[in-house]
């Protein structure tokens, strides 16, 4: 039950192993606590691991989260029989597990056989037809008090699209040619674009080369639409029914953050519309999509809002009534626009940012109230929302937080109990992260953990 205790032991488990140690390692990849030590014990131990980790992924009831460090474990232990098995996914029902399979595929070195080149191009031309799609949206979405946020979302999925067709093309093509072409494109000058162009004219196929270069090419967005229009044709939505749209498309094509800036807007302009749809996703499994989707029905009819969450869970209804008819706490949406403005994450992109409000809890101090950050009984990063706060070390004042700023990591005298206060000034809303779960999300956001070693 000791976490440093059970860290060593996985950490020797590299050394010494049977298959016994190996499932039990596999089962620590569920703890947000030991997920990413158990993803590095076994990444160490290798390929003695691979059997059990493709019996783990079809075991019954096994959720998505560890399926996909399943896949993830895979792709960076690599070789042919990790890629075989990966291979073997790729058809695999859930389309956000396929989207890793191929990710871990890129990342072990995969280059496709003639078999499997028709499977390889169907997924490029599965993200072309995305991009192709959410550019049109960014056309007709309009212009709103809150329409920037969504544009700046689909941006984002585009972009994040465009990085998963390079990684595609490098199980196609040369790894290094890809890599010339996206430093090139990455560059934004005119030479370097027109130079990956002339590279990607050399060596992608016909098909390919018909679909790939609007995307990367340097042209306006009106341009990339009509050129692609021949291959993904698509009728022309007005403002309110290409949100219908962005709101029920699937996962894969439209992720959480971008329906949420949706259902907001819906809200904020109360569009009786699209009463029905918003009843709907009270039901969705994400609580980010249901406390906003409640807002924006509160928003619209109270009384359909309490009509309907009746039919929810009664511990649901609580919490959505807690949130949005008493204000007493912040939404998961609110806490991401409150990241938005602090100055470290102002770059970092919506989607990475709601994950990181999903595992956040809020603090609430009273003046004169006081907090402990002593490592044997703080587990926590902390974030002032708002309020002042002083911090004491060995009862001696020195320094204060204000609005924005993070607390949490000055424990300079760790072996003392309550050495390390903060000691509220005003009333104080604070966000608390537990700090195995935020690492965990480092690991798994390149761009967030980026900027916090650039803020650090």
């Amino acid at each position: 039950s000791e976490p440093k205790v059970r860290n060593t032991a996985i950490k020797t488990a590299i050394k010494k192993y049977n298959s016994e140690v190996i499932n039990a390692i596999i089962e620590s990849l569920g703890s947000p606590v030991y997920s990413n030590q158990a993803m590095n014990a076994l990444v160490q131990i290798g390929e003695d691991t691979i059997t059990a980790l493709d019996s783990a992924f079809y075991r019954s009831g096994q959720s998505t989260q560890v399926m996909l460090r399943l896949v993830q474990v895979l792709g960076r232990i690599g070789g042919q029989r990790a890629r075989e098995i990966l291979w073997g996914k790729i058809d695999y029902p859930n389309k956000v597990v396929v989207s890793q399979v191929l990710s871990s595929l890129g990342e072990c070195g995969f280059k496709v056989g003639i078999s499997q080149i028709t499977r390889i191009k169907y997924a490029i031309e599965s993200d072309i037809a995305d991009i192709s799609w959410n550019l049109s949206a960014i056309q007709e979405v309009g212009v709103s008090a809150f329409s920037a946020e969504i544009k700046s979302s689909l941006r984002w999925e585009v972009q994040s699209d465009i990085e998963h067709i390079y990684m595609l093309l490098t199980m196609l093509y040369d790894t290094r040619s890809i890599q010339l072409v996206k430093e090139n494109i990455d560059s934004r000058t005119s030479e370097g674009i027109a130079f990956a162009i002339e590279l990607l004219d050399v060596f992608l196929s016909e098909q390919l080369k018909q679909r790939v270069i609007p995307i990367l090419d340097d042209i306006s967005d009106s341009e990339r639409i009509n050129r692609l229009g021949d291959f993904y044709p698509r009728v022309k939505l007005d403002s309110n029914l290409v949100l219908k749209f962005m709101i029920n498309r699937d996962f894969t094509q439209s992720n959480r953050w971008t329906k949420a800036c949706v259902l907001y807007q819906i809200g904020m302009l109360r569009i009786h519309d699209f009463k029905m749809d918003l009843i709907a996703q009270l039901f969705n499994p994400d609580s980010l999509i249901r406390e906003v989707s409640a807002w924006a029905l509160y928003k619209i009819s109270e009384e359909s809002y309490n009509q309907n969450t009746k039919r929810l869970t009664d511990e649901v209804k609580r919490e959505l009534d807690v949130l949005i008819v008493h204000s007493r706490r912040m939404t998961r949406f609110g806490k991401v626009q409150f990241f938005q403005q602090i100055e470290v994450f102002k770059t970092v992109p919506g989607i990475t940012l709601s994950y990181l409000a999903d595992i956040c809890e809020e603090l609430r101090l009273k003046v004169g109230e006081s907090l402990t950050l002593d490592e044997k009984s703080n587990n926590n990063f902390y974030v002032i929302v708002n309020g002042t706060v002083d911090f004491y070390q060995r009862g001696e004042l020195v320094g204060e937080f204000l609005e924005g700023q993070f607390v949490g990591e000055m424990l300079a005298l760790p072996n003392f109990v309550n050495t390390n206060l903060i000691i509220s000034k005003t009333e104080v809303v604070i966000l608390k992260f537990n700090k195995d779960q935020f690492y965990e999300l480092l690991s798994d956001n390149v761009k967030l953990a980026d900027k916090m070693i650039e803020f650090i």
